[in-house]
């Protein structure tokens, strides 16, 4: 049979091959299902297209979804919508039509099944409506579904934006429809894409079932499919509960990127296991720090070259260690996969932990910022929204495998679209793009130390870059001459400034396409679901344009760091009875709701009663042609300037060795008021940084 699901964005969305009708034509692949969903149509328009875009192909079901724009708009009585639809129904019946008539604004279940009335996208006329609807179906004998969406209300892992749902939002409003369709096609729907999505393993056990002969993974030369990845994360899944002792060990790794990396934490997520990566920078003292409050049950490492992690490892001799090159008296990464391949099956639930992944503070011993399922599945819809990553994406995975933008949403990302990932450790520019234009490469997220490099290679244009879509950059300031130079080499390739914290459950702001044009030195918009504010000293939210602390809602932050009960607490604050995580930094929002971000509040430089923020000037100086890198601090004032307070000390890493103290304070003079020109300029070869590449002041003296 030939069903049509004729109907407005709510019909249509859900992206490439993610709307419900997708997910009805897999459930029921003997028949053709057409999707003629348009957005922002109402029932004028519908009328208007009724004979070319249903009638015409002679269906012999129609699913009728119209009404939410008549309802936005306003314009019409609701008894004109009635009638509408009574007279669609009506011409599609009289040829030969059966109809399923489905409405958005009917009541949705509560957590013990007692109904509720909607309240986002609805009120007393869309009540109204909903009985006219229900009437006229009753009337037209058809079968009639009141709230398709009534599964995924209140659940925001379902939804593109507050109106539109996603493909796994999808997959309930496909469920919705399915026993009408069962019966009226006379067959039961088969399980396919049924799953609620609750933890990344649901992610890879489903890539392997229905794309298992997809790519999955590329490292050099080394290529996997999804079933032939699973079959070694089987193998290495048995070792290392073998070895760990248990059956849902805490694994960590300390590699960089490699194919190995990409099974153990798939093998880990399989078994219900927590990934541990460790940062390949970290001394002694933080990888101490972290043994000594996460106590993995096994580590992997590379070699006898990686020094401080095994002295930290050979003071815990009952702790397992396995390395991909084995020296004399160390066991060999590859006796993990010789233990079979079964899998303990173990319960996994979205409340589970996933990830232990360690923050960078400059100051303090790293604090393990705990992922569960639950937080990985919402970062992953969150990140497909605000890269507009599809099912057609080739992905690169250069960013360093233990940082969140590797485990948190590209690997998941990637399994949940079933694609795949190009894996490399080699961040030099020209290896990079030969990459690219080797694999065809699609998105690149990285750092924006990496697309600098890339800007200034003279061979950029040399290479085949046209498969590019989206660049991504995150974790540090870019600047603005890095976002212009990047616009003119890969024009047409979607720039995206994104950002988000370890504590964060999500990225929480994206900067993309043409508002990259406008404004590159912003993060960007909150994306959907994600509420932050900005205060004063007093927490009080203060209006746009003006900067203050930068709070995230507490529903968007971890649930806690592993083994610190009560340290994330000390970050929660309340403003107007709700509880915010105060994140240390500072930021503006204007009145269209772009964010910047001026740096931490302790950057903050007072000079002469009149602040100054330590990132606003690193910007300018940042965005002189001859300035590779700069950092500012403030410094007591003494002699004649005390009264000032603090003076504003620059650190300069010049990018031509002609670059004179001159030189910057006439391009600080051109862009800045008089009080915000640093006072002393310091010229140095580089700036300290920690493990994570962030600029350590407490170094610069």
């Amino acid at each position: 049979m030939k069903i049509v699901c004729f109907g407005d964005s709510l019909t249509s969305c859900g992206g490439f091959n993610g709307s419900y009708t997708d997910i009805l034509q897999d459930r029921f692949p003997c028949h053709e299902f057409v999707n003629a969903g348009v957005g922002g149509n109402t029932f004028v328009d519908a009328r208007a297209r009724l004979q070319q875009d249903v009638l015409a192909l002679r269906p012999d079901i129609v699913v009728v979804e119209f009404g939410a724009n008549d309802w936005w708009q306003n314009e019409r009585p609701l008894a004109d919508w009635a009638t509408d639809l009574e007279t669609i129904v009506q011409a599609l019946r009289d040829a030969g039509a059966k109809v399923i008539v489905a409405g958005v604004f009917g009541t949705y279940p509560d957590a013990d099944g007692r109904p509720l009335e909607k309240v986002y996208g609805a009120d007393e006329r869309s009540r109204q409506y909903r009985d006219l609807e229900r009437a006229v179906a009753a009337k037209q004998g058809c079968a009639y579904l009141p709230n398709i969406q009534q599964s995924i209300l209140g659940d925001r892992t379902c939804w593109h934006d507050r109106n539109h749902p996603n493909e796994h939002g999808n997959r309930f409003v496909a469920t919705e429809f399915e026993p009408v369709l069962e019966k009226l096609l006379g067959m039961k729907a088969q399980p396919v894409r049924r799953q609620r999505l609750q933890t990344t393993r649901d992610f890879w056990n489903e890539a392997v079932d229905l794309a298992g002969d997809h790519l999955a993974a590329v490292c050099g030369e080394r290529r996997l499919t999804y079933a032939e990845a699973d079959g070694l994360v089987c193998r290495l899944a048995a070792g290392l509960v073998a070895a760990g002792g248990v059956e849902r060990p805490r694994v960590a790794v300390f590699l960089p990127n490699c194919l190995e990396y990409f099974l153990l934490y798939w093998a880990t997520v399989k078994l219900g296991g927590i990934v541990v990566p460790l940062n390949t920078w970290l001394r002694q003292d933080s990888l101490d720090s972290i043994f000594e409050t996460v106590a993995p049950d096994l580590l992997v490492v590379q070699g006898k070259a990686d020094r401080d992690v095994l002295a930290c490892a050979n003071r815990r001799p009952q702790l397992p260690i396995f390395a991909l090159e084995p020296d004399a008296g160390m066991t060999a990464f590859a006796t993990l996969t010789t233990h079979g391949d079964t899998v303990p099956v173990v319960h996994l639930s979205g409340s589970d932990p996933s990830i232990i992944m360690h923050t960078s503070g400059t100051t303090a011993a790293p604090k393990g910022a705990v992922m569960q399922h639950s937080d990985l599945i919402f970062n992953v819809m969150t990140t497909i929204n605000a890269q507009g990553f599809s099912e057609r994406d080739v992905h690169l995975l250069v960013n360093p495998m233990f940082h969140c933008t590797a485990l948190y949403s590209s690997l998941p990302a990637a399994a949940c679209q079933k694609t795949p990932v190009i894996i490399t450790a080699d961040t030099s520019p020209d290896g990079l793009l030969r990459l690219i234009e080797k694999e065809r490469i699609t998105t690149f997220l990285t750092v924006p130390s990496v697309l600098q490099r890339i800007t200034v290679l003279p061979t950029v244009g040399t290479f085949r870059t046209d498969c590019l879509r989206v660049i991504g950059y995150a974790g540090s300031f870019m600047p603005v001459k890095t976002v212009r130079e990047l616009q003119r080499l890969f024009a047409g390739v979607e720039l995206h400034n994104f950002f988000g914290l370890t504590e964060t459950i999500s990225a929480t702001h994206s900067l993309d396409g043409d508002q990259s044009f406008e404004r590159p030195d912003s993060i960007g918009r909150l994306l959907p679901f994600v509420e932050a504010l900005i205060v004063d000293d007093n927490q009080r939210p203060v209006p746009a344009g003006t900067v203050g602390e930068l709070l995230f809602a507490r529903e968007n932050v971890i649930h806690g760091y592993w083994n610190k009960p009560g340290k994330l607490e000390e970050s929660i604050i309340a403003v107007d009875g709700r509880r915010w995580f105060n994140t240390g930094d500072l930021a503006a929002a204007d009145a269209e709701g772009f964010f910047f971000i001026k740096g931490r509040k302790k950057d903050m430089i007072i000079v002469g009663g009149e602040n100054v923020f330590a990132a606003e000037v690193e910007a300018v100086l940042m965005n002189c042609d001859k300035v590779k890198e700069a950092a500012i601090k403030g410094i007591p004032a003494t002699g004649i300037r005390e009264s000032l307070g603090e003076l504003i000390k620059a650190y300069v890493v010049p990018d031509d060795p002609s670059l004179t103290e001159t030189e910057v304070r006439r391009h600080c003079h051109k862009l800045l008021p008089s009080y915000k020109i640093p006072h002393i300029i310091v010229f140095l070869p580089a700036l300290p940084r920690n493990p994570a590449g962030k600029v350590v002041k407490d170094q610069l003296l």
